[in-house]
């Protein structure tokens, strides 16, 4: 066993001894370090045993969880989107009846059914502020790993390939770098004192791990983020966040490479009129979607519909090769992968979460300025509502259906809304109580 494997073992099995003996937020951050480790897929993890190392942290979490002070209420249907979240994956489990192809179905039905246990997980254990920053920092490391394996290891090309499940094409892996980068931003603004500067080199290597996936949809992802969050920035941050915008465009174009922008280039058609084929495929293939999808609007077709029924709809000459030698073509949009898939029913319960933490997002950042409210909770949930848009925005480009990044989002963003308004109602419960001495003592 290398030096690293047995480095890797060791701090893994004490983050599931801590989530016992101290908190079980210790196991998450296990869950993260073998997600962006993903041993598997490193050369140093063909000397560990064959364990599921995930799978394995999330359910020691899980049982840590459980095994926790009775007086610690467990946080599940409170949440409005956790009834959204359970009420999709409920429709997936009817679909099954007259999905395309079943098994096909069942891959992401089985993913569903994963992602809610990961959001009770991930709110479970979720108690404090800190656990809440030990989350962002865990994650924007992660993603700095990512950047390391492609500036050292997979050198040449575009970033992908890693070998993280969920995560096999560059825009996949640049969707959810960006989405990691975008709310670890946010916590330069906070009032964490001189440590949140220790931040900026991780921000930076995340910024150029994004730039190495030339993912086009995913920096116009990034810039609607930035435009958005002109308009819901904290009033207490705004001068601060003018200074690192300005920073992060300037940073930003002295790491663009040529090959980012001869791909944004080559969207539209050339004095000859000849265009980026890539580009002009996905115009072909969401309009295919739209014929699929009027055909059963409702109920859709089960997971992977685009791809079981692109013969029938997409010429040939847009095929690609399937993993079994056929020629087929999957979705590279993930709003109509979901209408294709899951019909208006289906779609409309996965937007309307979506569209919930938006407006716990904008909600807070537009009355914060009239409570005490913590400024760390503020920004951070700030955070994550402009890179679950930046996420949705990319979406249009390729499909992000199966990645984890948002299940973490549809998690994070109403256990942080919930905290604070917890917070705000604690204070106006005490100035009530100190309102009515004051008048007591006043009658005395």
């Amino acid at each position: 066993m290398s030096i690293t494997a047995l480095c890797y073992v060791l701090i893994y099995f004490y983050g599931l001894l801590k989530a016992f003996t101290t908190n079980p937020v210790y196991g998450l951050y296990t869950y993260l370090f073998a997600f962006y480790l993903h041993a598997p897929a490193r050369w140093w993890g063909r000397s560990l045993p064959d364990l599921r190392w995930s799978f394995l942290a999330a359910l020691v979490t899980l049982i840590a969880i459980f095994s926790s002070p009775a007086h610690q209420k467990k946080v599940w249907f409170s949440f409005f989107e956790n009834k959204l979240f359970a009420f999709f994956v409920f429709y997936l489990i009817i679909q099954s009846f007259w999905a395309l192809n079943f098994e096909i179905h069942k891959e992401y039905l089985f993913l569903g059914i994963k992602f809610l246990i990961l959001i009770f997980i991930i709110q479970n254990s979720m108690k404090s502020e800190k656990d809440i920053i030990g989350f962002v920092v865990l994650n924007l490391l992660g993603v700095c790993y990512f950047t390391y394996l492609g500036m050292f290891v997979k050198t040449g090309g575009r970033l992908e390939g890693l070998g993280t499940p969920g995560m096999e094409s560059a825009n996949q892996l640049g969707q959810h770098m960006a989405t990691i980068l975008v709310f670890s931003a946010f916590l330069l603004m906070t009032d964490l004192g001189k440590k949140k500067f220790l931040l900026i080199v991780p921000l930076v290597l995340a910024l150029n791990g994004v730039l190495l996936t030339q993912s086009r949809g995913v920096m116009i992802g990034v810039l609607v983020a930035g435009f958005a969050s002109l308009f819901v920035i904290p009033p207490k941050a705004k001068k601060q966040f003018v200074i690192y915008a300005c920073l992060a465009i300037f940073g930003g174009s002295a790491l663009v490479g040529p090959q980012l922008i001869e791909r944004f280039s080559s969207i539209a058609p050339d004095e000859s009129g000849e265009q980026d084929k890539s580009a002009e495929s996905r115009m072909v293939i969401i309009n295919a979607q739209m014929d699929m999808f009027f055909e059963s609007p409702l109920l859709g077709y089960g997971h992977r519909g685009t791809l079981l029924l692109s013969k029938e709809f997409i010429p040939a000459e847009y095929h690609t090769k399937t993993k079994g030698g056929s020629s087929a073509r999957a979705s590279h949009n993930f709003l109509f992968a979901l209408l294709v898939d899951h019909g208006l029913v289906g779609t409309t319960l996965y937007l309307l979460i979506v569209f919930s933490c938006l407006v716990k997002m904008y909600k807070i950042s537009k009355t914060t300025r009239y409570h005490e409210d913590s400024l760390v909770l503020v920004l951070v949930l700030t955070g994550m509502g402009l890179s679950l848009i930046c996420l949705m925005v990319a979406g249009m480009g390729s499909n992000n259906k199966k990645l984890e990044i948002d299940i973490w989002l549809y998690a994070m963003i109403p256990v942080i809304y919930g905290k604070i308004m917890d917070a705000r109602r604690e204070r106006e419960s005490l100035g009530s109580e100190h309102e009515a001495d004051a008048q007591k003592e006043h009658v005395l």
